[in-house]
């Protein structure tokens, strides 16, 4: 969801508060847009959330829903967190293969290892 999305869920008749609102989620859009370039330009591939579709024991990913991905194949980095996460909660990780499952169609599976 984009800030314009988010502006439009505020609905009070108090203006100050809704444009307080308003300014928080430029803010955030700002702030995810300045991580993502920041990662590009150190040669991140990608980012996903750290969350349920990490698979810790395993090391596993799937991209379900990535802040950002530029074509993340084997071999490259992806980066594990959110752009709020406190420093040293984010992880790097190098992709080292891949693998299809799931019931149906092709659903993949990253295996990765922590740089």
């Amino acid at each position: 969801m984009n800030a314009q999305e988010m502006i439009g869920l505020c609905q009070t008749s108090n203006p100050g508060f809704a444009q307080l609102w308003a300014d928080i989620c430029i803010e955030g859009e700002r702030k995810d847009k300045d991580w993502v370039a920041a990662l590009r330009a150190q040669g991140v591939k990608a980012a996903h959330p750290n969350d349920g579709w990490v698979d810790r024991e395993k090391n596993e990913l799937h991209f379900c829903y990535p802040q950002f991905n530029d074509g993340a194949g084997i071999g490259d980095i992806v980066v594990l967190g959110w752009p709020s996460d406190l420093p040293g909660k984010t992880k790097f990780v190098r992709l080292t293969g891949c693998r299809k499952v799931g019931f149906i169609g092709d659903m993949l599976k990253w295996q990765f290892e922590y740089v």
